[in-house]
């Protein structure tokens, strides 16, 4: 059997360098602010340099590395300057999205924030030190969900952005303290108000939401008392 020793093309080797770095930045297995030496990422992914650097030029203005002339290309660290960005960010725009999936929802969109939540409590029942990024990328699919919901594309493409940047933040923060890592309950509250197109009621939630996650995220990972636990 003749083996098939077609190239891969640049594009798609290029594809598949920008969503594995990207996936590692956020899953914070290539820590804020450390180098990415050209040959050892090159290696640790079996890519070339081409597709090594055009990854790098899509990763910039989504701001998660750094390009330093004569130095190289580090992962963007974060301050607390940008969570009160992002949180701000968030404030200003998710409430409004809530409110927009209440009125535009129709047949089964539900459907994918149900399967969501039902994941979400299967992670639930597993030690929070060893689910710390499914729970975290379970919260940001919540989220675009609902802004899929709003069906307005830059919201969906805004709201995606900004749980990127705050995944890793929140991953990065929650292993210091897993045992204090936050987990959903506000969730379903969003839902219930959307299948009730209450847009009262999923915007307070949304809000609350939003709240509880900067708290936690503030005070860098301490638990708050009388505070019900959450992601993002």
């Amino acid at each position: 059997m003749a083996i098939d020793a077609t190239p891969i093309p640049t594009k798609k080797l290029s594809q598949r360098a920008y969503e594995l770095i990207k996936n590692d930045i956020i899953g914070c297995l290539l820590e804020p602010g450390g180098l990415l030496d050209e040959i050892s990422i090159s290696k640790r992914y079996g890519i070339g340099r081409t597709p090594f650097r055009e990854a790098c030029h899509r990763l910039e203005p989504e701001g998660l590395v750094k390009v330093v002339p004569h130095r190289g290309v580090f992962v963007a660290n974060f301050s607390s300057e940008d969570i009160n960005d992002l949180f701000e960010l968030r404030t200003a725009l998710e409430p409004a999205v809530a409110e927009l999936a209440c009125v535009r929802h129709r047949g089964d969109d539900l459907a994918v924030l149900v399967r969501n939540l039902d994941e979400c409590s299967r992670l639930n029942q597993v030690k929070r030190s060893m689910i710390v990024v499914e729970s975290t990328l379970n919260s940001k699919e919540f989220h675009v969900q609902v802004a899929r919901l709003a069906r307005n594309r830059e919201m969906i493409r805004l709201i995606d952005s900004i749980h990127d940047k705050l995944s890793r933040i929140f991953i990065h923060t929650a292993r210091r303290s897993p045992d204090h890592a936050p987990f959903n309950c506000i969730h379903p509250e969003i839902l219930d108000a959307i299948r009730r197109r209450d847009r009262e009621k999923a915007r307070e939630a949304m809000m609350n939401d939003i709240d509880e996650a900067r708290k936690w995220i503030r005070d860098f990972g301490m638990p708050q008392s009388n505070s019900p636990a959450f992601p993002f």
